[in-house]
Order: C-alpha cells, then structure tokens, then sequence
C-alpha cells in the first residue's frame, strides 16, 4: 500500500465516540480500584497481623518474667530468645532484647549481650539510655574502658531522668581513670558537681576528684 492509499485508510478509521471513551476509562478506573483492593487488603493483614504477633509476644513475655523472677536463667534465655526470634518486630518484641541482654551480661557473655543492647530501640529516653549503659557495661567486661567510658557519656547524654545522667557520667569517668584518661575523667566529674549538686552522685564525684587530686591529677578549684 502506497502513502496516498495509507493516509486514506487512517482518514477513513472512525473516531471514537464518546462511549468509547468512557468504557475505555471505565477498564482503567476497574484496574485502578483493583490495585488499590489489593494494597489496602494488604496493609489490613499486615495490621491484624503485626496486632496478633503483639499479643503473643506480650503473652510469652509476661511468662519469660516468672522465669526471670525465679532466677531461672537457662529457661529465661530459651523464652527471651524465642520472643525475639519469632517477635522481634513487636513492642514486646524489642523489650524482650533489653532482657535477654541483661540476663547474657549477668551470664558474663558480653559479646550476646551487647548484640541484644545495640539491636534495641525505644522512644523513651530512659529506656534507651538504660541499654546504652548496658552496652557499656559490657566493655567493661570486655576490659574496653575507653569504649566503655563513651557508652556511658552517651547514656548520660540520652536519659532524661537527672539522677540517671549524674550516675552515668560518674560511671564514663570511672572508665576514663581506668583507661588511663584522668584529665578527661576530671572534666565529666566537675560536670556532675557543678550540674548536680547536693545530689549523692555529686559528692561521689567530689571523692573521687580528691582522690586524683592526691594523685597529682590537677583538678579545678571548689
């Protein structure tokens, strides 16, 4: 078929009408309401599921803590690690990680511990600052004192509770005397006197300031 010939079939296709048009926006407007079933469907399993997980992470939970009051390390473990394993996702879930990372640090497994204490998440700050401290207090377990200092230092930075940060500071200077830091060590102790004072905490860091005072580490003045 010559040009002249195909210009004269596509003038002679007729145009569509305006029911074409609309059956045409029909089948789209099918296949847009189709997806959009099956993404809300979707989510609707995704929320009945992630609430059923919930309540059976709560329950199982609720179970490991007779266990853990009992001091029933073993089958506390196997319970908390089940939780995490199977609900890890859940609120539940992420709580049982705080404990099971307690538990493998009073077990003197600090490598555990700490996997359970960085995989934890919370939106409160106390409770956060709690497995940042844990965290911490594995290397100290593992004789990681500068590492240990800085956990602590951040827990403090991380709590909002005001005894909390004062205890966590005295704590990160602990390590920093350890690790043989004293100056930066000094520096975290002035801080809880000077923030905190009149606080338990604050005359604990006053002692041990004259403690390295004593020991030649220059110290501010009262």
């Amino acid at each position: 078929m010559n040009e002249q010939n195909t210009a004269h079939a596509v003038q002679a296709l007729p145009k569509p009408t305006i029911i074409d048009l609309l059956l045409e926006k029909k089948q789209l407007l099918i296949g847009i309401f189709v997806a959009l079933a099956v993404i809300v469907g979707g989510v609707l399993f995704w929320m009945q599921k992630t609430k059923a997980d919930e309540e059976n992470a709560s329950l199982a939970l609720s179970k490991a803590a007779v266990w853990i009051q009992a001091g029933d390390s073993e089958r506390a473990t196997k319970a908390l690690k089940g939780i995490v394993d199977s609900y890890g996702g859940t609120a539940s879930g992420n709580m049982a990680r705080l404990y099971l990372g307690t538990i493998y640090y009073t077990m003197n497994r600090p490598d555990e511990a700490l996997a359970m204490y960085r995989a934890f998440s919370s939106g409160n700050k106390d409770l956060q600052a709690s497995a940042l401290a844990g965290a911490a207090s594995c290397n100290v377990q593992k004789k990681a004192f500068a590492a240990a200092a800085e956990g602590f230092q951040k827990a403090s930075d991380t709590a909002e509770n005001e005894s909390l940060k004062a205890m966590y500071l005295n704590k990160a200077a602990e390590n920093d005397i350890t690790a043989g830091k004293p100056a930066d060590a000094v520096k975290l102790l002035d801080k809880v006197v000077k923030s905190w004072p009149g606080t338990s905490s604050a005359a604990v860091a006053q002692r041990t300031m004259w403690r390295l005072s004593g020991q030649g580490v220059q110290v501010p003045a009262p």
